[in-house]
């Protein structure tokens, strides 16, 4: 099991693992939903080419009309007009109504019967006037934009100026295709968005107040995240519209990204809590080799490990208890157990950051000083003397212990670690001999 500390790092690293987890899954998807974006604004050119084909196809109808014209000398007889537009029509549900407006006045509608409020003059009517001198002046063809048509219904209305005579300068009147709008729209192709799983609109921009209007739509929903493709129909600016259900996301792309996401996710927190529960093990492995496990101090092997680096800028102290012997045979190791681990505590908090301390084996410790700046050794020597010297109750037992302790110096005691032990353990004993007599 880990650590407290351990645990908390752990689940900050988790935390921190989704965090970024998510932000590349949301730069992924923005990237793919980009990338989805700009495609279907390619695809919708087909769509604008289908609708430009449609309508040209249309308006070549009236250069039928035109030819006839030019070849009479400018006379069309009703029966000629019938004959060819009951052909042109030839069962076709889109074209609701084929005309001819000689000087601009409706005179000839095919099929007669629901055109009979269809002869207007067009320079005078409201909502066609504009279009029809634009038209005449310009020499182009206007498309109307969708508008409530005589014959009922909505529609589109494509009126082609007609012109004879020398250099086809006299104005003659107009070619006229209407179409039956609803009709028209299911020619096309934007079905397959719906099926593809995309909502549309198609609109239109409204000339005299800029607003949009829609001229067909898989949905009344307004769209969100939509892409736009706006393009001229003859004189008319449309637009395509469409956004994804899925938010411009392949729903099955989209699913194994949350599997791969939430796999690695696993995989990182698994990882992570195996090396932390490794680094745990080898701290313990550390701590079980170098550390004593009754005191707490750093054990023989460390000493070892730590003097071989420090020996010359460091001063070196061995101590052994003085008494200790006694303390084990008159109240037992368990008693003299707790007297070692309290005197740990004592000389720990005297050295404090200077050194390291070391219990070296049974009632023998170490020192090695390493911030030897402004130390006064004998006063230093002394602090820890008394300090120990102080009575340590253990189990309502007063208990009186000493200590003694030698040191060495590099270079003046030895050049070598190992002649700066054996000075440092020799005064030790030198002094310990004293003090039992």
């Amino acid at each position: 099991m880990l650590t407290k500390i351990n645990k908390i790092a752990l689940i900050s690293l988790c935390v921190c693992y989704v965090f970024i987890g998510s932000i590349v899954f949301n730069l992924s998807n923005e990237s793919a939903s980009s990338i989805n974006k700009n495609n279907m604004t390619h695809l919708l050119g087909k769509y604008e080419s289908e609708i430009l084909i449609k309508i040209n196809e249309y308006l070549t109808l009236s250069s039928v009309y035109r030819y006839l014209i030019y070849t009479q000398d400018s006379v069309i007889t009703e029966g000629d007009f019938d004959s060819i537009s009951e052909n042109l029509i030839n069962n076709n549900e889109v074209i609701k109504s084929l005309q001819l407006a000689p000087n601009g006045f409706v005179k000839f509608a095919y099929p007669k019967k629901g055109n009979e409020n269809v002869y207007i003059d067009l320079f005078t009517d409201e909502k066609r006037k504009q279009d029809a001198f634009y038209a005449r002046d310009n020499k182009v063809s206007m498309m109307s934009e969708p508008l409530e048509l005589f014959q009922g219904g909505s529609g589109l209305i494509i009126r082609t100026p007609v012109f004879v005579g020398n250099k086809f300068q006299n104005f003659w009147g107009f070619s006229i295709v209407i179409l039956n709008i609803d009709s028209f729209i299911k020619t096309l192709s934007l079905n397959d968005l719906s099926i593809d799983g995309f909502n549309y609109k198609l609109s239109f921009l409204e000339k005299n107040t800029n607003k949009i209007k829609v001229i067909s739509e898989s949905s009344d929903k307004a769209l969100s995240n939509a892409v736009d493709h706006e393009f001229s129909v003859l004189n008319q600016n449309w637009i395509i519209s469409v956004s994804s259900k899925d938010n411009w996301l392949n729903p099955i792309e989209y699913k194994y990204k949350i599997y791969l996401l939430i796999f690695f996710l696993v995989t990182l927190s698994v990882i992570t809590y195996m090396f932390m529960y490794l680094l745990e093990k080898k701290k313990e492995m550390y701590k079980l080799s170098h550390v004593d496990s009754l005191t707490g101090l750093y054990n023989r092997r460390s000493f070892d490990e730590k003097f071989s680096s420090l020996f010359k800028t460091s001063i070196l102290l061995f101590s052994d208890l003085d008494g200790f012997k006694k303390v084990n045979d008159i109240y037992g190791h368990e008693v003299g157990d707790l007297l070692l681990i309290e005197i740990a505590k004592r000389i720990r908090f005297i050295v404090g950051k200077r050194g390291y301390v070391f219990r070296l084996g049974g009632d023998e410790f170490s020192i090695i000083l390493r911030d030897t700046l402004d130390l006064d050794l004998d006063i230093f020597k002394n602090d820890i003397i008394n300090s120990i010297s102080e009575p340590i109750t253990i189990d309502d037992v007063s208990l009186n212990i000493g200590i003694s302790i030698g040191y060495s110096l590099y270079p003046n005691d030895g050049l070598d670690k190992e002649n700066l032990i054996r000075v440092a353990d020799k005064r030790m004993y030198k002094i310990k001999f004293n003090n039992s007599k």
